[in-house]
Protein backbone atom coordinates (compact mmCIF):
# COMPACT_ATOMS: atom_id res chain seq x y z
CA UNK A 1 0.00 0.00 0.00
CA UNK A 2 2.77 2.45 0.89
CA UNK A 3 4.51 1.74 -2.44
CA UNK A 4 1.29 2.52 -4.30
CA UNK A 5 0.79 5.71 -2.28
CA UNK A 6 4.37 6.71 -3.16
CA UNK A 7 3.69 6.00 -6.85
CA UNK A 8 0.54 8.12 -6.72
CA UNK A 9 2.45 10.99 -5.11
CA UNK A 10 4.69 11.11 -8.21
CA UNK A 11 1.66 11.93 -10.39
CA UNK A 12 1.62 15.75 -10.69
CA UNK A 13 -2.16 15.80 -10.48
CA UNK A 14 -2.10 14.09 -7.06
CA UNK A 15 1.11 15.58 -5.69
CA UNK A 16 -0.69 18.05 -3.40
CA UNK A 17 -2.44 15.31 -1.45
CA UNK A 18 -1.27 14.51 2.06
CA UNK A 19 0.31 11.16 2.88
CA UNK A 20 -2.91 10.12 4.61
CA UNK A 21 -5.02 11.06 1.57
CA UNK A 22 -2.68 9.18 -0.77
CA UNK A 23 -2.84 6.12 1.48
CA UNK A 24 -6.65 6.33 1.44
CA UNK A 25 -6.62 6.49 -2.37
CA UNK A 26 -4.22 3.54 -2.49
CA UNK A 27 -6.53 1.47 -0.27
CA UNK A 28 -9.51 2.20 -2.54
CA UNK A 29 -7.66 1.80 -5.84
CA UNK A 30 -7.53 -1.26 -8.06
CA UNK A 31 -4.32 -2.32 -9.80
CA UNK A 32 -4.81 -3.84 -13.26
CA UNK A 33 -2.35 -5.41 -15.70
CA UNK A 34 -2.72 -5.34 -19.49
CA UNK A 35 -0.68 -7.19 -22.08
CA UNK A 36 0.69 -5.57 -25.21
CA UNK A 37 -2.14 -4.82 -27.64
CA UNK A 38 -4.92 -5.07 -25.05
CA UNK A 39 -7.53 -2.32 -24.96
CA UNK A 40 -7.77 -0.68 -21.55
CA UNK A 41 -10.73 1.52 -22.40
CA UNK A 42 -12.83 1.71 -25.56
CA UNK A 43 -14.19 4.89 -27.13
CA UNK A 44 -17.95 5.13 -26.67
CA UNK A 45 -18.14 2.87 -23.61
CA UNK A 46 -19.33 4.20 -20.26
CA UNK A 47 -16.54 5.38 -18.01
CA UNK A 48 -16.39 5.55 -14.26
CA UNK A 49 -12.72 5.55 -13.42
CA UNK A 50 -9.47 7.45 -13.76
CA UNK A 51 -6.38 5.41 -14.64
CA UNK A 52 -2.81 6.23 -13.64
CA UNK A 53 -0.01 4.42 -15.50
CA UNK A 54 2.39 2.76 -13.06
CA UNK A 55 4.46 0.94 -15.72
CA UNK A 56 4.29 0.69 -19.49
CA UNK A 57 3.18 2.79 -22.43
CA UNK A 58 -0.26 3.26 -23.99
CA UNK A 59 -1.56 4.75 -27.21
CA UNK A 60 -4.53 7.12 -27.33
CA UNK A 61 -6.67 6.88 -30.48
CA UNK A 62 -10.01 8.24 -31.62
CA UNK A 63 -12.34 7.09 -34.34
CA UNK A 64 -14.15 10.10 -35.84
CA UNK A 65 -17.08 8.00 -37.07
CA UNK A 66 -17.98 4.30 -37.29
CA UNK A 67 -16.50 3.85 -40.78
CA UNK A 68 -13.32 5.88 -40.26
CA UNK A 69 -9.93 4.54 -39.29
CA UNK A 70 -8.57 5.16 -35.82
CA UNK A 71 -6.41 8.28 -35.52
CA UNK A 72 -3.48 8.29 -33.12
CA UNK A 73 -3.62 11.27 -30.77
CA UNK A 74 -0.66 10.61 -28.46
CA UNK A 75 1.17 8.10 -26.30
CA UNK A 76 1.25 8.14 -22.51
CA UNK A 77 3.63 6.46 -20.08
CA UNK A 78 4.52 6.07 -16.41
CA UNK A 79 2.97 8.81 -14.26
CA UNK A 80 0.49 9.90 -16.93
CA UNK A 81 -3.24 9.40 -16.47
CA UNK A 82 -6.33 9.01 -18.63
CA UNK A 83 -10.07 8.61 -18.26
CA UNK A 84 -10.56 11.99 -16.64
CA UNK A 85 -13.14 13.32 -19.10
CA UNK A 86 -15.70 10.54 -18.64
CA UNK A 87 -14.90 10.51 -14.93
CA UNK A 88 -15.92 14.14 -14.56
CA UNK A 89 -18.79 14.54 -17.02
CA UNK A 90 -20.26 11.01 -16.97
CA UNK A 91 -20.36 10.83 -20.77
CA UNK A 92 -19.00 7.82 -22.71
CA UNK A 93 -15.26 7.49 -23.22
CA UNK A 94 -13.92 9.96 -25.81
CA UNK A 95 -10.94 7.81 -26.88
CA UNK A 96 -9.60 4.27 -26.98
CA UNK A 97 -6.53 3.47 -24.89
CA UNK A 98 -4.41 0.49 -25.98
CA UNK A 99 -1.37 -0.94 -24.20
CA UNK A 100 1.76 -0.69 -26.39
CA UNK A 101 3.74 -2.79 -23.91
CA UNK A 102 3.06 -4.75 -20.74
CA UNK A 103 1.23 -2.08 -18.78
CA UNK A 104 0.24 -1.79 -15.13
CA UNK A 105 -2.31 0.84 -14.15
CA UNK A 106 -4.13 1.86 -11.01
CA UNK A 107 -7.82 2.63 -11.39
CA UNK A 108 -9.48 5.17 -9.12
CA UNK A 109 -13.27 4.96 -9.13
CA UNK A 110 -15.35 8.03 -9.89
CA UNK A 111 -16.57 8.71 -6.36
CA UNK A 112 -13.15 8.07 -4.85
CA UNK A 113 -11.56 10.61 -7.19
CA UNK A 114 -14.34 13.19 -6.84
CA UNK A 115 -14.09 12.89 -3.04
CA UNK A 116 -10.33 13.48 -3.28
CA UNK A 117 -11.04 16.60 -5.38
CA UNK A 118 -13.52 17.81 -2.79
CA UNK A 119 -10.97 17.32 0.01
CA UNK A 120 -8.13 18.87 -1.98
CA UNK A 121 -9.43 21.47 -4.47
CA UNK A 122 -5.94 21.92 -5.92
CA UNK A 123 -6.52 18.63 -7.79
CA UNK A 124 -9.33 20.30 -9.75
CA UNK A 125 -7.19 23.36 -10.37
CA UNK A 126 -4.36 21.14 -11.68
CA UNK A 127 -6.80 19.18 -13.86
CA UNK A 128 -8.15 22.22 -15.76
CA UNK A 129 -5.07 22.95 -17.93
CA UNK A 130 -4.62 19.24 -18.66
CA UNK A 131 -8.24 18.89 -19.75
CA UNK A 132 -7.97 22.05 -21.83
CA UNK A 133 -4.82 20.79 -23.59
CA UNK A 134 -6.39 17.40 -24.32
CA UNK A 135 -9.59 18.96 -25.67
CA UNK A 136 -7.51 21.24 -27.91
CA UNK A 137 -5.56 18.21 -29.19
CA UNK A 138 -8.83 16.44 -30.04
CA UNK A 139 -10.13 19.53 -31.83
CA UNK A 140 -6.88 19.85 -33.77
CA UNK A 141 -7.22 16.28 -35.03
CA UNK A 142 -10.87 16.84 -35.89
CA UNK A 143 -9.95 19.80 -38.08
CA UNK A 144 -7.05 17.95 -39.70
CA UNK A 145 -9.22 14.95 -40.50
CA UNK A 146 -12.46 16.74 -41.39
CA UNK A 147 -12.89 14.63 -44.53
CA UNK A 148 -13.09 11.47 -42.44
CA UNK A 149 -15.83 13.01 -40.30
CA UNK A 150 -18.01 13.79 -43.28
CA UNK A 151 -17.28 10.54 -45.15
CA UNK A 152 -20.33 8.77 -43.76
Amino acid sequence: MDNLAESLKQVPLLGALSTEQLQMLARLATIKNFGKGKKIIQQGEPGAGLFVILDGTVEVTVKPNPTASEIKITTLSQGDFFGEMALIDGFPRSATITALSETRVVELGRWVFLDAMRREPSIGVALVPILTRRIRELEQYRHQHQAEYTAS
